[in-house]
């Protein structure tokens, strides 16, 4: 017995430094640290410091004012070593008054939610179909263009309200682009939808933009026409949150949800704003296509607003999500779909006039009758496959999709396949 457990050490000891071994040398040096701590002083953050996490990337330690303070240390430190590599910030890393408070009323917050969390009865039939459809390609302060972003929430738009596919009733769709799609007018939107939808109706939420930086949760915020990039950490205060798609999705009275997020965060898009990017203009090491898309920890913390959630990935062809609520023959819940992985960028094409993600995700739906898992199904193979071969065989794009519930198969069209 004791030398077998001597082997199982020496195993798990092996493991580790191979594991080591094949993790990916930090580029962050000494001298960057005391370039960022430096930054800080300069910015009045002087019980703020930085030190380097076991992976290599830099951490913020110590004590801040404020969120907004953290913010902008957050920021300063992405600007000098990029964002690859700096870590997420958790309240246990840092002292912040502001999160001290939100704990102390995480309780309270449950309990507001118990009734819905016990109330575990299936929906009836849908009764009424509630949309948001965003497209930003324009931006107010020097963000790169998009050149079908636009065109992608139209396509979506078209989709849901025609008479013969989606039949959603045009009054009850929002639809909002670029100069119209301001930070106020989305929020304004959402707050509408969860206030009309009720528990057997179905809402639909499409967003096609650009992405903020991931913030110092290692989210990646939605981009609206009027997000502002000087200071530099403004950008996360004046996006479209986690937070508020998280009190979307918590507070909707509608038991079936579907959310779909074709946006990312992409170094070129920033590119013309002074001072947003390390010297160089992306992360130390990294290449040209860095970018972050959403992430598993983001997709579940929208959607049930835990972490607690385990997820498995299955073939295309099977369910994606783990239930977490309980089974139904008749298909509900809530979903997220992400057009890319938490690594990757979402592409558009010249050849398809549209995102890469949503061209085939709106082809799945009129292939098969506006069925979301589907859709989705059908169109993350090709959308692997179109990057690839429009982009390069090195880089890649792999949708990704989270449900409560393993039959998470809503159709988005009252008619039948065809």
């Amino acid at each position: 017995m004791g030398c077998a457990r001597l082997a199982l050490v020496l195993m798990a000891l092996w493991l580790g430094l191979q594991a080591r071994a094949q993790r990916e040398p930090s580029p962050v040096t000494a001298q960057h640290l005391q370039i960022i701590s430096s930054a800080l002083a300069r910015d009045g953050i002087h019980a703020g410091r930085v030190e380097l996490d076991s992976f290599g990337r830099v951490e913020l330690k110590g004590e801040y004012a404020d969120e907004p303070e953290v913010d902008r240390a957050f920021s300063t430190a992405q600007v000098i070593v990029g964002v690859k590599w700096v870590s997420p910030v958790t309240p246990e890393n840092i002292r912040v008054k502001t999160w001290e408070k939100k704990l102390g009323n995480l309780f309270a917050r449950a309990s507001v939610l118990q009734p819905q969390v016990r109330n575990g009865a299936a929906p009836g039939p849908i009764r009424n179909r509630y949309a948001l459809v965003v497209g930003v390609g324009r931006f107010r302060f020097g963000i790169q263009t998009l050149e079908y972003a636009e065109r992608d929430a139209l396509t979506f738009y078209q989709f849901l309200t025609d008479s013969g596919r989606g039949q959603f009733r045009p009054e009850n769709v929002t639809f909002l682009s670029n100069e119209h799609a301001t930070r106020a007018n989305i929020a304004a939107a959402m707050d509408r939808v969860r206030n009309l939808a009720e528990e057997d109706d179905l809402v639909t939420v499409y967003m096609s933009s650009h992405g903020s930086p991931p913030d110092k949760k290692g989210a990646v915020n939605i981009v609206t026409h009027d997000t502002e990039t000087k200071p530099r950490e403004r950008i996360w205060h004046t996006s479209i949150t986690e937070e508020m798609l998280q009190q979307f999705v918590g507070g909707i009275r509608a038991k079936r949800v579907v959310m779909i997020l074709d946006t990312c965060y992409s170094n070129g898009a920033y590119r013309a704003v002074p001072g947003f990017l390390p010297p160089g203009g992306k992360s130390l090491g990294a290449d040209d296509n860095e970018g972050y898309g959403i992430s598993q920890d983001y997709s579940r913390r929208v959607l049930t607003g835990s972490k607690d959630l385990v997820l498995e990935q299955a073939p295309a062809r099977e369910p994606v999500a783990k239930s977490i609520i309980g089974e139904s023959a008749e298909p509900y819940g809530k979903v997220l779909i992400g057009a890319s992985g938490s690594g990757e960028q979402s592409w558009e094409s010249e050849k398809l006039r549209n995102s890469i993600f949503t061209y085939y995700f709106i082809d799945g739906l009129n292939r098969y009758g506006g069925s979301v898992q589907q859709a989705f199904n059908y169109a993350k193979p090709r959308v692997v496959n179109r990057v690839k071969e429009e982009k390069g065989r090195d880089i890649d794009q792999n949708p990704q999709a989270m449900a409560t519930l393993p039959n998470w198969d809503m159709r988005l069209a009252q008619g039948r396949p065809r």
